[in-house]
């Protein structure tokens, strides 16, 4: 997945040709709450992105508790202090919830689910898939 993204980034965004747009939200696991909030928190300091692959790349490794999400975000360079505060103080806890609910109302039930404007791309798509979506959708924009 991050693979994908890192090609996206390349051939898409850093050329200015796609808006990248994230949404963290939970589908209503208890355990993945707080890392979702904590997602929101990392972005508070700029870093989602940086903070979402490390998410990733250590998913089943770590407990998904205060500690260790605050320890994660000290390993991709966040201010542990005002992250831990902003987690503790659950200060997103209403961005998570309003996120699920749009999710829901778009009728997202799994992640990752994408929207390429109005089209659907549910699940871990091949590159090719997102290339040829996004492709079609720069001939209409033009």
């Amino acid at each position: 997945m991050l693979e994908k993204f890192g090609l996206l980034e390349a051939d898409y965004i850093d050329t200015g040709k796609l808006k990248y747009v994230v949404y963290p939200y939970n589908l209503g696991r208890p355990e993945m709450a707080l890392a979702t909030e904590a997602a929101w928190c990392a972005q508070d300091q700029g870093n989602f992105f940086g903070y979402q692959h490390a998410l990733f790349e250590n998913q089943g490794q770590i407990a998904y508790d205060q500690v260790s999400l605050t320890d994660l975000a000290a390993s991709v360079g966040l201010d542990t202090n005002a992250f831990a505060q902003c987690l503790s103080s659950r200060t997103h806890q209403a961005d998570v919830e309003n996120a699920r609910q749009a999710a829901f109302n778009r009728g997202v039930n799994s992640t990752p689910t994408f929207f390429i404007n109005n089209q659907r791309v549910t699940g871990n798509q091949p590159y090719e898939i997102f290339q040829r979506l996004i492709d079609q959708e720069l001939v209409i924009a033009q």
